[in-house]
């Protein structure tokens, strides 16, 4: 169970109050404290429900980090201050982060201090807005007015969670309960010894990967298995790990420094006892894994791009011959432009005394003689992208290439792509990309400028972005659609686009900057069908966790081989799920959103499947 809302709304004491029955003034949460808290289930039949809730501390330097707690298996409260009438306008911002992180996760709304000011929600209209909303509840902490009937729709609520009624065989719970034993004993074990405990358990490789997710997703635990470092650490008691990331946060030093964190300061930051220094790196590397920051070149220091200035540092741009790009979001999810910098590093702009051209809210790349400035207009909820130089159409592929994969981890946000019409200097209509693609695969030459009424051909338009042979999909004589969009390669500082015909027949060619994203994505769209599967039929299980494990055991920087079994393993399900008349096709319908998730998978197996010169799958459940 979730809490959010803003700071110094009474969350914590809501909390204190559920879990102990007690009332005590606290000091605003920092980061995140989670307290365990056992309540009996809705039916006598049913043994107690155990909860861990998770108290986020609602101050703004801490929401871009929150996000990477925010799991679809929760249950959401929303809390918010009767005493502040300025707070409602916090509420829109709270229930788009819920759905754009937490998926359809039910949302308790609850109104606190209730006893000092009687003001209500248009509930209808929010309930129109955001239909995972449960309902209104007004309580007072200090009191306690409200809080057994906030406890009784909070069991109901628990209850009905997806995984809630999930049946645990008791050796998984026994490896559960083995785990909070050591809790206070150490905060972390290694996955060498987890396995070990699973198998002490008779729990076979996919149990033991089963009862990991499922740990990791109910907040027990914290356990990456798809990194290569952070793999080998299991996190016991989340607090231990989140505390260090926001102590990170906290301190003053490192916003003065702009940003930057030396790692000769972190005896000072984490208490040694707590954090001895052979877990430095590892929580680094968590704040890495959560896009939070990046190592810098000299190995001895962090950049934490959340605690970069807001001003952007004095530069020159030449806004003659501008290549200019748009994304638009109906929310703007916090820390979109840190997770951006984190991902781009390598291509950041240096400047004088080894800083780089970056701030809180934009940054400038530079490859080859192709500079890239990306901003973030916040009151637009707009991201501007802008390139300048010879090689604008490959350079902007690869920003694009970043955002499209930021953007894919954010749900039920409405993203549009726009680009500026070219019919005269500086005019302001802007087009909705993906419409100018579909008018294109419908024959349409032309769009009208609404602002001069110009017919402007399609071709004009586009081809600064994507060659027309690349942006189109051939179709061979099996219906099987070629993806042709180009390989960026990136050698030497210089940024060149080769087709994929042709990628296949050079050796040695250098496509990090494809495959670093693309492997990424599929990794994680793999993850969640798989678990959507698993959770609808175990007996899927097997299958998928070994080809997860393939999937996992390679890496962006690995040699091109090593992508072809992996990938032939992913070939040969993707074509049982293209078959309507197998098991695993009316299974894949029959989950939420899992059609969806297929598609995505499939269509990024095809774009490797280019590369490696490997038959490529049909377009999934079209037609």
């Amino acid at each position: 169970m979730i809490l959010v809302g803003q700071g110094d709304v009474g969350k914590t004491c809501l909390a204190k109050r559920l879990i102990y029955d007690t009332f005590q003034k606290e000091d605003s949460t920092e980061g995140i404290d989670i307290l365990p808290w056992n309540i009996n289930a809705p039916t006598k039949e049913q043994e107690n429900i155990k909860l861990n809730v998770w108290d986020f501390g609602g101050q703004e330097i801490y929401h871009s980090t929150h996000q990477f707690f925010l799991t679809k298996r929760s249950l959401y409260l929303l809390v918010w201050n009767a005493r502040k009438s300025k707070d409602y306008e916090h509420i829109d911002y709270w229930l788009h982060t819920i759905e754009a992180f937490g998926g359809d996760s039910p949302v308790i709304l609850v109104l606190s201090k209730c006893n000092e000011r009687e003001d209500d929600l248009n509930m209808k209209d929010l309930r129109d807005k955001f239909p995972n909303i449960a309902d209104l509840y007004k309580v007072d902490s200090e009191d306690g007015t409200g809080i057994d009937h906030l406890k009784q729709i909070i069991r109901d609520k628990s209850w009905a969670l997806p995984h809630m009624q999930t049946a645990w065989v008791s050796s998984w719970l026994k490896v559960r309960e083995r785990l909070e034993e050591e809790i206070d004993k150490r905060k972390w074990i290694g996955y060498k010894e987890f396995k070990g405990i699973c198998n002490s358990e008779e729990l076979d490789k996919k149990q033991t990967d089963i009862v990991d997710d499922y740990l990791h997703d109910l907040g027990v635990i914290i356990h990456f298995r798809d990194h290569v470092v952070l793999k080998n650490m299991v996190i016991l008691k989340p607090e231990w790990a989140t505390d260090a990331v926001y102590k990170i946060l906290d301190t003053d030093n490192i916003r003065e420094r702009e940003g930057m964190l030396l790692h000769s300061d972190l005896d000072e930051i984490w208490d040694t006892e707590i954090y001895p220094a052979d877990t430095h790196s590892m929580l680094l590397k968590l704040m890495e894994r959560f896009g939070l920051s990046y190592e810098l070149p000299d190995k001895a220091s962090h950049l934490v791009a959340e605690l970069l200035p807001s001003t952007p540092p004095e530069f020159e741009w030449d806004d003659n011959d501008n290549l200019h790009f748009f994304y638009r979001y109906s929310f703007l999810p916090p820390g979109i432009l840190p997770r951006f910098i984190v991902g781009a590093n390598q291509d950041l702009e240096p400047i004088e005394n080894g800083k780089r051209l970056q701030w809180r809210e934009g940054a400038v790349l530079k490859i080859g003689d192709t500079r890239a400035l990306v901003k973030l207009k916040r009151l637009e909820k707009l991201i501007e992208i802008s390139i300048h130089g010879s090689q604008k159409r490959e350079v902007m592929a690869v920003v694009r290439n970043h955002f499209d994969h930021i953007n894919s981890s954010i749900k039920k946000v409405q993203i549009s792509q726009r680009i500026p019409c070219n019919c005269s200097q500086g005019c302001p209509e802007r087009y909705d990309y993906q419409q100018l693609l579909a008018a294109e695969r419908a024959d349409r030459e032309t769009v009208d400028c609404r602002i001069s009424w110009k017919k402007i051909p399609l071709s004009k338009l586009l081809d600064g972005y994507e060659r027309k042979k690349d942006r189109m999909k051939e179709k061979d004589e099996k219906g099987v659609y070629i993806d042709n969009r180009p390989i960026f390669n990136v050698e030497g500082g210089k940024a060149t686009a080769i087709s994929r015909s042709e990628s296949t027949s050079i050796a040695d060619v250098d496509i990090k900057i494809d495959v670093k994203v693309e492997l990424p994505a599929m990794q994680d769209d793999f993850s969640e069908l798989k678990e959507a599967l698993v959770a609808a039929n175990p007996q899927y299980a097997g299958e998928l966790e070994k080809i997860e494990d393939s999937l996992d055991e390679i890496d962006v920087h690995d040699d091109k081989s090593k992508f072809n079994k992996p990938m032939s393993k992913m070939r040969r399900l993707l074509n049982k799920i293209a078959d309507e008349n197998s098991d695993i096709h009316k299974a894949v319908k029959g989950v939420k959103k899992g059609v969806e998730i297929a598609q995505k998978v499939g269509k990024t197996y095809n774009k490797f499947a280019q590369w490696l010169a490997l038959p490529q799958v049909p377009d999934l459940f079209l037609g």
